[in-house]
């Protein structure tokens, strides 16, 4: 039987900088976390560590994505950059296994924001809904404009308004409270495409909310 993963959310002692750089001090006190194929839950070639934290104003994600042919090719927002390399997080604040936000960050700092709607494999994308003030930024070591180059990481900070997940229990959430999330990772570079996960889908689609790991708020501050 599944048993969802999860990922005890520390409180930020003072807000993010979102400038990409994960250098800020509470991001040391946020558990790693790192991600693993989607398909069969092994170890990705190109590794991704990820953490979360939390205020009263932002839920924050960060990515760490080790790659050797980082590449983008879109700048403009709300468009199919799945097609390309990306991270993403999928929130289910209320733990319906149904409605949930999706946010796309690719290497170029091109963001896709949608709500989805999916139950029985019938899915729907919002896609003009979106975020009320999402803030990403993006540092990349290396260029994304030019395949075949040897590039070493890329890293996302992500931001999302608390005001955005409208059917969470509580908000700000409170000590205890769970969510349903997941991270990912889409790589496309000269050895293929990879696909990983924080908690592993089984398949190829990232679009199963009932295998999304809880997210255990937790009132620590670091």
């Amino acid at each position: 039987m599944f048993e969802r993963p999860e990922y005890v959310c520390y409180r930020a002692a003072r807000p993010i900088v979102i400038d990409g750089r994960l250098d800020d001090p509470s991001w040391q006190g946020a558990p790693p976390v790192a991600l693993c194929l989607a398909d069969t839950g092994g170890t990705p070639r190109q590794a991704t560590t990820c953490r979360l934290l939390w205020d009263e104003s932002y839920l924050y994600v960060a990515f760490d994505c080790v790659d050797d042919d980082i590449w983008g090719i879109t700048t403009e927002r709300d468009r199919d950059i799945f097609n390309q390399e990306v991270v993403e997080l999928f929130v289910d604040d209320d733990c319906d296994d149904y409605s949930y936000i999706e946010i796309e960050v690719s290497p170029l700092n091109a963001v896709l924001d949608l709500y989805m709607l999916n139950r029985g494999g019938v899915r729907r994308g919002l896609w003009d809904w979106n975020s009320s003030g999402l803030r990403t930024a993006v540092v990349v070591d290396g260029d994304p404009t030019r395949r075949g180059t040897l590039d070493r990481r890329w890293t996302v900070e992500i931001a999302v308004p608390m005001a955005d997940f409208m059917t969470a229990p509580h908000l700000p959430p409170q000590a205890g409270d769970v969510w349903h999330v997941n991270l990912y990772r889409i790589d496309r570079g000269t050895a293929g495409d990879e696909y990983s996960a924080w908690s592993p889908p089984g398949k190829i689609d990232f679009h199963t909310p009932e295998r999304f790991g809880r997210l255990v708020f937790s009132d620590r501050a670091v």
